[in-house]
């Protein structure tokens, strides 16, 4: 992408979230706001897909695409869209939340990792399958416990940390294209930080936490299985969210916001500098390189 192709991808998924969410918990007003917890599953999601529009055109849908069948990403493209719609509403599933949300993880790995999942035989593929629900569960569980326990800018800031540094290792480990779709949700997240700041009551709640759970995963699983991204990097990179937490400990916990906030973004970013340092002292460039 040339570099007006590129901002765009940023600025427009940026844009796209931002007005949403500003719709939903008006910070322009005075008063107290209405909750716009409900808007931060269909506005990140939005900032998602538009951003994959503009980097990769429209997925190939199943049964639409003529000889071609849905791709990882394709699939990843339509589960966004459906957990931007659903995820507002799991909250009504009451005690059947937990099972619905592991049952939305199977389905995820099943689909996402689809050729992978084809390989997998007897007890090694059983346990790649509960050892990925266990992982994309955990994720998810950090950032919604993050989402619940802290409105403001403190949680957007660790997912827009988390998810930017797993673009950014994407892109250094072979797959440009998984960079740009991070950047993204990146960029929604961004506008969900300078609204937060505006508006401290805002939450990504109510969904939100889950989507970014889902991007993570999927844009993780295809730098792994389907680039040449190490596990061991994707998983420093997931851990940032529960490092995050550990801000709320008692002889960690700060009296104020914005010492909770620093220390939180501290903790979630020792694993991803790990990360980032492996793989720039691993990178080679390669002008021959067919960038997934």
């Amino acid at each position: 992408m040339d570099p007006l192709d590129l901002s765009l991808a940023v600025l427009v998924p940026a844009l796209a979230a931002g007005a949403l969410l500003a719709l939903a918990w008006k910070p322009w007003r005075r008063e107290e706001a209405p909750d716009g917890r409900w808007s931060s599953a269909p506005a990140l999601a939005l900032g998602f897909l538009v951003g994959a529009l503009l980097v990769g055109g429209a997925p190939v849908l199943p049964g639409l695409g003529g000889d071609r069948e849905p791709a990882s990403l394709d699939w990843l493209f339509l589960l966004v869209l459906v957990a931007g719609l659903a995820f507002p509403f799991q909250e009504r599933l009451g005690r059947w939340r937990d099972f619905a949300r592991g049952g939305f993880a199977v389905l995820t790995i099943e689909l996402v990792l689809r050729s992978q999942v084809q390989r997998w035989e007897g007890l090694a593929g059983v346990g790649w399958i509960v050892g990925l629900t266990a992982l994309y569960v955990l994720v998810w569980a950090c950032l919604v416990h993050l989402a619940e326990r802290r409105s403001g800018a403190s949680m957007p800031l660790v997912a827009w940390l988390t998810v930017a540094a797993l673009a950014t290792v994407a892109a250094l480990t072979g797959s440009a294209r998984i960079g740009q779709l991070g950047g993204g949700l990146a960029a929604g997240l961004g506008a969900a930080v300078v609204l937060a700041w505006w508006r401290p009551r805002l939450s990504l709640g109510r969904g939100g936490a889950g989507v970014v759970a889902l991007v993570l995963f999927g844009l993780g699983a295809n730098a792994h299985f389907y680039s040449y991204t190490a596990a061991l990097d994707v998983l420093l990179v997931a851990a940032a969210p529960a490092c995050a937490l550990l801000a709320e400990l008692g002889p960690l916990r700060s009296r104020s916001d914005r010492g909770r906030t620093a220390l939180a973004l501290g903790l979630a970013a020792l694993p991803i500098a790990v990360a980032l340092v492996r793989v720039v002292l691993a990178y080679e460039p390669d002008p021959y390189a067919d960038y997934y």
